[in-house]
């Protein structure tokens, strides 16, 4: 028991040796640990207590105590050197604003300051919980500033202003020189930025990125998107994107542009910085024209019109030099436009379109278009109606004989179909003969004419009036049959006649042979001896 006593302290001095050389060969064993600043660690302090306690009664712990000095390597900037009988001790490293780090040790180690946590020309104050300090304890990381040839931007964040995060990359002794900058008309597109530090300034050799940008598009045709908060020092890199209903477009800075009437755009300025783009608000506009107001339809006829269109002063498409005009209609109830016509510009801001081939009494839809820089514009749409015209009425007349003195005349069933080039009118059909005319007006061409004379030819005529009082005619002849019924008189008297003279006849043949009849009688025993003398004559004459 006495020698387990005696054993005991050697072989705890003999395990913190042994952990100490395992720290110190360890690189992993001096990494930082994060501390609530405003609860210092006081593990080391119960720990001493407990073994002032096992060392017996009255025993009094030793004062712990710490001091900085140089180190002789590069890579180190301070060594921490602490003296007392706690088991764990917390090294803290702050600067005039922060503690930057809260690092745990065990005892009896030298703890070094590594440059890598560290700013160059930075005044840094060591403090270790719970112990005193012998001498100074603060120190400056270097003594001279330089200018950094590379710096590496390592984020950029947009949150209505810009900043960037900035690292320089040093050759030699690696600092740890980082800063965040935020983005102002100052510094935009400045190649360098330089770091105020304690005791010297560092300058970083970086290009950083334009303030949030700001465009602007005048409601104009032809216009351009303006980057109005450029600063100076930036290129024209920035690049404008729009969309309007699905189709998206890019157009350049200060660029002729020339975008649709009355359509809504939204468009974003976009600068491409460190493989990212940096937007502009939205810009959501419309460039509205009021192309009613500008023109007029002039003149018009059954089958022409003429339209004009003039820029006002002081509109979103005033001043205009348009290249060609060109207009064209259509029927309003139809989806293709026909009749195009190149129009003769009276100026580059006005002009005068003529179109033809039209047809009478229609509604049209017509439109000019002007052309500009090969892009098309509709600059005016209107609806009107052309004027009445004479119908084309070429039916054929056809004649029907109800009875043989009356005349039945239609003219919508044979040949083309009448177009009445106006309001549905009405059907007038006239006969005339020596100088005497018989007319009658209905809406169907349907006529009839009775009591007529018989056989008697007549000139007819039918003309088709529009309401808006056109009218055509077509012109045939018709000619009325043969009077039958007296005919049929004629014939009853006839037969009559043909009937009278027949039994008169028949009569008259009737009273000869019945006088004959009589003759014969009384002459019939005379005549005997005659005639038989005469058959014996006959006899001998043949004999």
């Amino acid at each position: 028991m006495a020698g387990f006593f005696v054993l005991g302290p050697l072989v705890l001095i003999l395990r913190l040796v042994l952990s100490v050389s395992a720290d110190q060969s360890n690189p992993t064993a001096m990494q930082p640990t994060s501390l609530n600043p405003a609860s210092p660690t006081k593990k080391g302090a119960e720990t001493s207590d407990a073994d002032a306690g096992t060392s017996g009664a009255g025993t009094t712990k030793d004062p712990c105590q710490y001091s900085l000095s140089e180190s002789v390597n590069e890579t180190v900037a301070q060594v921490v050197n602490i003296s007392g009988s706690q088991q764990i001790y917390t090294v803290r490293i702050k600067d005039k604003h922060n503690e930057i780090r809260a690092v745990e040790i065990p005892n009896h180690t030298d703890f070094e300051i590594p440059n890598e946590w560290l700013k160059p020309c930075t005044v840094y104050t060591v403090s270790v919980d719970d112990c005193n300090p012998s001498g100074n304890i603060t120190f400056t990381s270097s003594k001279n500033g330089e200018k950094v040839s590379k710096t590496a931007v390592t984020s950029v964040t947009d949150n209505n202003r810009i900043t960037v995060c900035l690292k320089a990359v040093f050759t030699g002794i690696q600092w740890n020189l980082a800063e965040c900058v935020e983005i102002t008309e100052l510094n935009s597109c400045a190649s360098t930025h330089t770091v105020v530090l304690d005791t010297c300034n560092y300058t970083m050799n970086v290009a950083l990125p334009p303030v949030k940008p700001e465009i602007r598009f005048n409601r104009t045709i032809p216009s351009q998107f303006e980057w109005t908060n450029k600063p100076t020092r930036c290129n024209d890199t920035l690049k404008v994107v729009c969309t309007h209903g699905n189709v998206k477009e890019h157009y350049k800075l200060n660029d002729a542009v020339l975008l649709s009437l009355n359509e809504q755009y939204n468009c974003t300025g976009q600068y491409p910085y460190e493989n990212q783009i940096i937007k502009s608000h939205n810009l959501s506009f419309q460039i509205p024209c009021d192309k009613q107001k500008k023109g007029q339809f002039q003149s018009r006829s059954s089958t022409s019109l003429e339209i004009s269109w003039n820029s006002l002063e002081g509109d979103q498409c005033s001043g205009i030099q348009w290249k060609r005009y060109s207009a064209r209609c259509k029927l309003r109830d139809s989806g293709v436009y026909s009749h195009p016509r190149i129009c003769g510009p009276n100026s580059g801001t006005s002009t005068v379109c003529s179109i033809t081939g039209l047809l009478p009494y229609k509604n049209y839809t017509c439109s000019i278009t002007g052309t500009v820089k090969e892009k098309d514009y509709e600059i005016y749409s209107g609806d009107i109606a052309t004027l009445s015209d004479k119908p084309i009425f070429q039916s054929e007349i056809e004649v029907h004989h109800p009875t043989h003195n009356s005349l039945e005349i239609k003219c919508e069933n044979k040949g083309p179909k009448i177009v009445w080039n106006g309001g549905d009118g009405k059907f007038t059909a006239q006969i005339k003969y020596n100088g005497e005319t018989t007319a009658y007006s209905q809406k169907k061409c349907l006529f009839t004419f009775a009591d007529l004379k018989y056989l008697t030819t007549y000139d007819v005529t039918i003309t088709a009036n529009n309401t808006e009082g056109n009218s055509t005619s077509i012109t045939s002849e018709a000619t009325t049959k043969y009077n039958d019924k007296a005919v049929i008189g004629f014939l009853v008297f006839l037969v009559i006649v043909t009937s009278v003279t027949l039994l008169f006849v028949l009569f008259k043949i009737y009273l000869r042979k019945r006088k004959r009849d009589g003759e014969d009688e009384e002459c019939e025993y005379v005549n005997v001896p005659m005639r038989i003398y005469r058959m014996e004559t006959k006899q001998q004459t043949r004999g």
